[in-house]
Parts: C-alpha cells; sequence; structure tokens
C-alpha cells in the first residue's frame, strides 16, 4: 500500500495471495522484505519502485541466500507489479563442514537502458558470478581457488511484465 502520510488515506494497493507471490517459509527461511526505493524511471512518466525479499538456509553443509526484487508502478489507486520475484543475489555451495567444498555467488546489477520496448526502458543486468573451489592443500591446511566471471542479460518489458532475454 502507499498511503498518504498526512491523512493516512490510502492512495494505492496491491494484493497478491501468499500461493502465487512465493514469499514462502520453510527449510529456506524468509528473512526480510525490504523497500527498494532506488530511482526505477522505467519511462519518461513512470517511476517503478522495488521490494526486495532476502530467504537464508539453515543447513550447515549446503548453504543457501538469496535475494529477490520485484518492481511496481501506480496505475490509479492500485499498484501493478511489472517484474516478478527476479533473483538478484543468488549464493549457495555444498561442503564437508571441514574444509573441501564449492560455492556460487552471483550478484546482479540492474542499469536502466536508454532502449524502450512496449514504451518501458530496457533493463540491462551485470550480473558478477564466483565460484570458489576449497580444498585440504599439501600441507593440510584448508586453502581456495577462486574464478570471477561476468555475465549481461536484459529484461523487456512485454507489455505487461519485464522478462529476461539473455544477450
Amino acid at each position: 500500500m502507499i498511503v498518504d502520510s498526512k491523512t493516512g488515506k490510502i492512495k494505492n494497493q496491491y494484493y497478491e495471495s501468499s500461493k502465487t507471490n512465493n514469499w514462502t517459509s520453510d527449510a529456506v527461511v524468509l528473512s526480510e522484505i525490504i523497500i527498494d526505493t532506488a530511482p526505477y524511471q522505467i519511462s519518461e512518466e513512470k517511476r517503478a519502485f522495488g521490494i526486495r525479499v532476502n530467504y537464508y538456509g539453515m543447513s550447515k553443509p549446503n548453504p543457501y541466500s538469496n535475494t529477490t526484487i520485484s518492481l511496481f508502478i501506480k496505475s490509479k489507486n492500485k499498484l501493478i507489479k511489472i517484474l516478478d520475484s527476479y533473483d538478484v543475489m543468488d549464493y549457495g555451495g555444498e561442503w564437508d563442514t571441514n574444509c573441501a567444498g564449492e560455492f556460487i555467488d552471483e550478484n546482479k546489477v540492474l542499469i536502466l537502458s536508454s532502449n524502450k520496448t512496449n514504451g518501458y526502458y530496457d533493463i540491462l543486468v551485470k550480473n558478477k558470478i564466483t565460484t570458489t573451489k576449497n580444498f585440504e592443500n599439501e600441507n593440510g591446511d584448508c586453502d581456495y581457488k577462486e574464478k570471477v566471471t561476468s555475465q549481461s542479460t536484459q529484461l523487456k518489458y512485454n507489455g505487461k511484465k519485464y522478462k529476461e532475454n539473455v544477450l
């Protein structure tokens, strides 16, 4: 909801059932819901805002954490979701809880493009991917090798929602 802070009147609202919003909490805990106030200026006239949802796993041998973002715009007295639970951070792996294991960490940055699709700016997604392999070296110490790569994708508006297009 967007509420007028002076009058308390609801200006815009959005409702989605727990069956469709994917905000679940089980072995993976929904830990936080955050309003993202970055200026997502998706057209000359429209600005979106984001809702980030953070999750983390409870397994020590299989660590996991994830952050998604959904983008919303105002439309009359409603809020319209134009990006649905898009992963912007994903971390996971498997290890022996002592040393040996493999992990992958993905962190995405959203950048508004000057190109438009269906009236809204495309969103360039820059993904930094870090792969780590932990191992016991010849001295019996725990060591690691890390590989960092990057990947770019684009989110394009299809008239209802943003969808990913691999570059």
